[in-house]
């Protein structure tokens, strides 16, 4: 039987999810942003395998959803039986899980796991940090060097802040780039949210790149163990392009990392070999123009917990798709 807990976890879970290697999606920090967003938090761990969640939906239907987890070493059958049971005991209609760990793929098909849609990305960029600057400059493409390189002679200045009021920069550049590119992003209640949460906790930080007193870009990031993660960014449709703001902006963001003796800055997601017109084909290139690698994870997964309700649930979807 396995023991599952209601709110933020507590205790050492974030130093045995770092022996894990497991990712800030799990971590107290971002379980913190999911009760303040409103959702229930639910987690359990065991000695080889942790998982934490929160639980979605409202009549119909209702889920355990686990972000990058469950973390497990060996024990994934053990890790998702144990959320399997959690959702039962909730009364949920299904987990939906991205597990991270050895055994994954042994464990989903044990499960009758489904794969569906993906929430949080299948593959990520990471580059390696613990290295000297010259090693990573010469990692940098050349649009990206020359970028950088010019980024004070065209009026650039850049600074970073854990103040969460300082996130009104960065919903005011996002409100002037979807009203440019109709994509409007994550909502400014979910912005100021993760701000106000994980920023007192130096869980985040944002950086601002500003011209004559005005942003032109700005960047959030996350720090988790030895990783700084590049979760949002936007620039100024007008201002921050045509000043080629954002590579040098992210450059800093490696560098302060790299000062603070972190080993990774993740880019988050990326799409391998993505064609010229997919929606993400040009982040993806913007990313990879730093040098590192590809990391690819299993995916996104759903496990029935009560198979009717989910049968009709993904009955519905293939209809409203």
């Amino acid at each position: 039987m396995f023991a599952t807990r209601r709110g933020v976890a507590e205790g050492d879970w974030d130093s045995a999810l770092l022996a894990l290697d497991g990712h800030f999606l799990q971590s107290t920090a971002w379980q913190r942003v999911q009760s303040a967003l409103g959702y229930e938090v639910l987690t359990a761990r065991d000695a080889g395998w942790m998982w934490a969640s929160a639980v979605r939906g409202g009549a119909f239907p209702r889920y355990m959803y686990v972000p990058y987890g469950p973390t497990a070493r060996a024990e994934a059958v053990a890790a998702i039986d144990s959320a399997v049971a959690a959702a039962r005991g909730a009364r949920l209609d299904f987990v939906r899980a991205e597990p991270v760990g050895t055994g994954i793929s042994a464990a989903l098909t044990r499960a009758n796991a489904v794969h569906t849609r993906a929430i949080q990305p299948r593959w990520t960029w990471v580059l390696d940090i613990d290295a000297s600057e010259d090693d990573l400059r010469r990692g940098l493409s050349a649009g990206h060097r020359g970028s950088i390189n010019a980024a004070m002679r065209r009026g650039l200045r850049f600074r970073s802040t854990r103040d969460p009021a300082e996130m009104s920069h960065f919903v005011d550049l996002q409100r002037r780039a979807a009203a440019r590119a109709g994509f409007s992003g994550r909502s400014e209640r979910y912005h100021r949210t993760v701000a106000s949460v994980l920023m007192p906790l130096g869980a985040a930080v944002l950086y601002i790149a500003d011209t004559e007193g005005q942003a032109a870009a700005a960047a959030l990031a996350f720090d988790f163990g030895a990783t700084r993660y590049y979760a949002h960014a936007v620039s100024d449709p007008e201002v921050g392009r045509r000043l080629g703001a954002a590579a040098p902006l992210a450059w800093q963001m490696i560098l302060d990392a790299r000062v603070q003796g972190m080993r990774y800055f993740d880019f988050w997601g990326v799409v391998p070999d993505a064609p010229p017109v997919h929606p993400w084909a040009g982040f993806t290139r913007f990313k990879q123009a730093f040098g590192g690698r590809l990391v690819e994870r299993p995916g996104t997964w759903d496990v029935p917990v009560r198979s009717a309700r989910y049968r009709t649930y993904a009955l519905m979807r293939r209809f409203r798709a």
